[in-house]
């Protein structure tokens, strides 16, 4: 296939009937005619070989071809659009920007919710890709422009890679209501007869409650290693196993919410991004947005009475 030979006018139309699975939906959005969506098909298929949609129902479905090629072709477009958005100014009411973030579980499930309800107020065309990069790849990925922003600990290494602590994350025990322990404060002992489950981003390490541990001396092993809080939650709830978890987490899950028996300090969520990047409008409205959500988080955590047995 030779490049040169294909209109690339005619990606964003492939790009709307794949995510609408509509011809009529596809023309309403790019506000062109229907007949003119057609005949741009009509040439993306003689390009690829490929009928790209057969009909479904009132709609179409993608080919397997089509399939193939959206990953590159979003890729592209996304690309397209950050370089074209005006520098000088940003309007989030008209922008179809996509911003690129990494964020771990948790500093995803904290951050993410209030940002979609943000940007469904203040700027419906714009859209979020939310991964969860290794740490050790997170400041080339934002040096390459292909990341925006990160969130994740504080410590992350990188050059010309600038950062914002947005907010601390208090940590409890959290039980099933069942559970013998789940209406009697926590000593030490008691929690460390516990048995534990744990969530870490990493294959292998300590985890959090590990290092917890090795604060008063102690020593834990848990019995399950999981990369998510929501399936970790699932097994408290449905077994008699203990998990350590940020309290805006646990809370408003049913499960019994205790205070640790052992002070430690609260791990910080940092937010990141490159300095060639730091001026850029519309990422400086993107982290004051995440500013404003991590501040609100942080007056709300603020104001909660300290936990205690549930």
């Amino acid at each position: 296939m030779n490049l040169r030979s294909i209109d690339l006018n005619l990606l964003p139309v492939l790009e709307a009937v794949y995510d609408e699975r509509s011809l009529t939906r596809a023309s309403e959005i790019l506000r062109i005619t229907q007949p003119a969506v057609s005949n741009a098909l009509s040439r993306l298929r003689t390009y690829f070989e490929d009928p790209l949609f057969v009909r479904e129902g009132r709609g179409v479905k993608p080919t397997a071809m089509a399939e193939a090629l959206m990953p590159a072709v979003r890729e592209a477009l996304d690309k397209l659009r950050a370089g074209l958005e005006p520098r000088s100014v940003f309007e989030p009411s008209r922008s179809t920007r996509v911003f690129n973030l990494s964020a771990r579980d948790a500093g995803a499930f904290l951050i993410a919710p209030a940002l979609a309800a943000r940007l469904e107020q203040m700027a419906p065309g714009v859209r979020i890709s939310w991964s969860q990069l290794h740490r050790s790849a997170v400041a080339a990925e934002l040096a390459s422009g292909r990341l925006d922003l990160a969130i994740d600990v504080s410590d992350l290494l990188g050059v010309d890679m600038e950062r914002e602590t947005l907010l601390s994350t208090p940590y409890v025990c959290v039980l099933s209501p069942d559970h013998p322990q789940a209406d009697q404060a926590l000593t030490q002992d008691t929690f460390f007869d516990l048995r534990h489950i744990t969530v870490s981003s990493r294959r292998e390490g300590r985890s959090l409650i590990e290092e917890m541990a090795r604060t008063v001396g102690r020593r834990i092993m848990p019995t399950q290693r999981l990369p998510h809080y929501m399936t970790a939650l699932e097994i408290v709830r449905q077994t008699q196993l203990a998990l350590v978890a940020p309290r805006q987490i646990a809370e408003n899950t049913g499960l019994a919410v205790l205070a640790l028996p052992f002070d430690y300090p609260s791990p910080e969520s940092t937010l990141y991004w490159h300095r060639e990047y730091a001026g850029d409008p519309a990422l400086t409205w993107m982290r004051s947005l995440i500013r404003d959500i991590a501040r609100e988080l942080t007056d709300s955590e603020q104001q909660k009475a300290p936990v205690t047995a549930a």
